[in-house]
């Protein structure tokens, strides 16, 4: 089994990171041990307390927001592979700032959080470069979980498959207005309401 790096005093690290075993230190603030292994639940700075043998996570200021559970956010859908559909975080919803998302910005989509029922086809609800709206509901760990389970959840814009043409929504179904090609998708109440 290869070593893992374990972050020196002083270091930023981000949510999910290994910060050591808890036979070496105590998990401080910040910090939530697992299975013997710690690891950072906020963005900050390792502090390690010597005396105490603890190990803690400091909230640095001005750190780029962390989607919480249960926040809106934005994304564009990379990849859809077997149960999973990845998610590149664009934004979270409501926060005035708009800034930039802390982490590696990447989500997951898995089948059983797509829409209430059976999903027999994960390539039938989201499609390479759609933009979703989606609820996290699981940051602790890398890739954050999301949903699109809700009507005004799922995809907000997309484009034709064969002509990259933006697609126009009637009733469940997306057409392509330039070569009539009909598509289907998890699609938001708010498809194509939103700015992009």
């Amino acid at each position: 089994m290869e070593e893992r790096r374990v972050p020196r005093d002083g270091e930023l690290v981000l949510p999910g990171d290994y910060l050591g075993v808890i036979e070496e230190y105590f998990p401080g603030e910040g910090v939530k041990e697992e299975n013997g292994e710690l690891y950072a639940i906020r963005p900050g700075r390792v502090k390690i307390d010597t005396q105490r043998m603890e190990i803690s996570v400091e909230a640095v200021t001005d750190v780029p927001p962390l989607p919480q559970v249960g926040d809106i956010v934005i994304g564009k859908i990379v990849e859809v592979r077997g149960q999973n559909a990845i998610v590149q975080l664009i934004k979270i919803e409501g926060r005035e700032d708009d800034r930039e998302i802390a982490t590696s910005k990447l989500a997951g989509i898995h089948v059983s959080q797509v829409k209430e029922g059976y999903v027999e086809n994960l390539g039938r609800e989201f499609k390479i470069g759609d933009v979703i709206r989606a609820k996290v509901i699981a940051n602790e760990k890398s890739p954050i979980q999301l949903s699109t389970k809700g009507p005004e959840l799922g995809v907000i814009y997309a484009l034709c498959t064969r002509c990259r043409t933006p697609l126009v929504r009637r009733g469940n179904q997306l057409v392509c207005p330039k070569c009539g090609n009909v598509e289907t998708r998890k699609l938001s109440t708010f498809y194509r309401k939103m700015k992009v």
